[in-house]
């Protein structure tokens, strides 16, 4: 009987001892704030299709020019781009235009710049229509399209 006494006693003893640290945390309310860092790496993407014409396009744009085509361009990047078009010849017969209607240039070997644009989440669109002049080289020529990002 003294050893079940005992047994009970400790038992009672060691409840109570246990208890009373979860019985100190009832009232007390504890919050934890968390810092946490993310390293975005940079990123710029580059969409590319045909131009969407509504109506057909000639096939001659005035005695001296014929219509190629053109492209349309999104580019969407986390950090500030610029867009450049240049060619592979050193005597392109393209030329081209971000409006279609005026300002058309040579395509040239050392490239110039079509579109830019700073570190914006927005994509950007640019369109880029061609011409060949009459006379020129194959129309089969490269265009090269080069997006930098500093």
């Amino acid at each position: 009987m003294a050893g079940i006494r005992g047994l009970v006693v400790g038992l009672v003893l060691g409840t109570a001892i246990i208890s009373v640290p979860a019985r100190a945390q009832l009232g007390a309310s504890v919050s934890l704030t968390h810092t946490v860092y993310v390293t975005v790496p940079p990123r710029v993407k580059v969409q590319v299709a045909n131009l969407a014409f509504s109506a057909p396009v000639p096939s001659r744009v005035s005695s001296s020019r014929m219509n190629v085509g053109g492209l349309s361009l999104t580019i969407n990047a986390t950090q500030a781009w610029v867009l450049a078009i240049g060619s592979s010849a050193p005597k392109s017969s393209l030329q081209w235009s971000t409006d279609g209607s005026s300002g058309y240039s040579t395509v040239t070997a050392t490239g110039a710049v079509v579109a830019s644009g700073v570190t914006a989440y927005k994509p950007k669109a640019a369109d880029l229509h061609f011409r060949e002049t009459l006379g020129g080289g194959a129309s089969d020529e490269a265009i090269v399209l080069t997006i930098t990002a500093p």
